[in-house]
């Protein structure tokens, strides 16, 4: 359980002053990094799927989509309005989540398997494809640290992966942090937490990552931000 609240740690850490941020359905991790930068002091102008903007306060529910998540928002955002919004480069921050993500920062959403006869059938992308390369920076977590989470090639692109023009791509997993290097057009470890050593991130995927020469020690979550945590989501609902 630990290892997800160091996760929202390692996204809220990714946020900056004045960022104007998104969060989509399925998103609870990305809610609570939210609430956390706020906590910090962060002057986070949020936007999220239930249209209501900028709210001063959360609830947790099993449904980031429910507005009863959301308190006292300051009015409403449309989709259309936040997705016009990262058209006209405004949007500094979108989080998502994936099923697979390859080196090359291609994520899948879609289906595990075959396209046509898959072993697993997933949710869908919704607006992954428009948004993924829309965003000034994203920032994606990953539940687990996996060799089919972390894959040489996804099964299906529901969303590309960056250019060399951008977006800034972070990706935060329960042993590690990722960020692409837009010169290799690929993933590289930039970050472990504490314990983790790079064997350890390495051996858990699929294809076998360049190593930043200087790599950062993320800092797990406090005992402070875990009480955070806790009251915003005291059902647990972050580590389903």
């Amino acid at each position: 359980m630990a290892d997800m609240d160091n996760v929202i740690k390692c996204m809220a850490r990714q946020l900056r002053d004045g960022d104007i941020v998104y969060t989509g359905l399925a998103s609870v991790p990305a809610v609570l990094a939210v609430a956390l930068a706020r906590y910090w002091g962060l002057n986070i102008w949020f936007i999220n799927v239930t249209e209501i903007y900028d709210p001063r306060g959360i609830a947790i529910t099993p449904s980031s989509g429910d507005p009863y998540s959301f308190i006292g928002g300051a009015g409403f955002m449309t989709s259309l309005d936040a997705f016009d919004l990262a058209r006209r480069g405004q949007l500094d921050v979108m989080f998502f989540s994936a099923a697979q993500v390859d080196r090359r920062g291609n994520m899948n959403l879609s289906v595990i398997g075959n396209y046509d006869k898959p072993r697993v059938r997933l949710p869908g992308g919704a607006a992954a494809a428009y948004l993924y390369r829309r965003a000034r920076r994203v920032v994606m977590w990953l539940k687990e640290h996996s060799r089919r989470t972390l894959v040489e090639r996804v099964d299906f692109i529901t969303a590309p992966g960056p250019t060399k023009q951008g977006p800034r791509l972070v990706i935060c997993t329960p042993k590690a942090m990722f960020e692409f290097d837009h010169e290799l057009g690929e993933l590289v470890v930039a970050g472990v937490f504490p314990g983790v050593t790079v064997d350890d991130v390495v051996n858990n995927m699929a294809f076998k990552p360049r190593v930043r020469e200087t790599l950062s020690m993320l800092e797990p979550a406090t005992q402070d931000e875990l009480q955070l945590l806790n009251k915003l989501d005291p059902g647990g609902i972050r580590y389903s």
